[in-house]
């Protein structure tokens, strides 16, 4: 989950920040590679929504006039959804 503000990019999973570990480029076969945020295991939705009221508190935000509470920045939260197949329990 990052944040780019003022040309700066932020790992909003990370208690520190430390933005010049993290290295974006492109690869032909991937596309758009990011390296150095912060990854998550998660099991189920409530885990999801969890991380991203984590990262929502550390985003830069402000006032404005039409606004109390303004974003000032961009996020992405990246989700890589994996299965498998369960193995079934023999019935008695």
């Amino acid at each position: 989950y990052m944040e780019i503000y003022n040309e700066m990019i932020n790992d909003l999973l990370a208690p520190e920040k430390n933005s010049s570990a993290i290295r974006i480029f492109e690869n032909k076969k991937e596309g758009v590679i990011v390296r150095g945020l912060r990854e998550e295991i998660v099991t189920c939705p409530e885990d999801v929504y969890a991380l991203l009221t984590i990262g929502e508190a550390r985003r830069q935000t402000g006032s404005t006039n039409l606004n109390k509470q303004s974003s000032r920045s961009h996020s992405i939260f990246r989700l890589i959804i994996e299965s498998r197949e369960r193995k079934r329990l023999p019935r008695s």
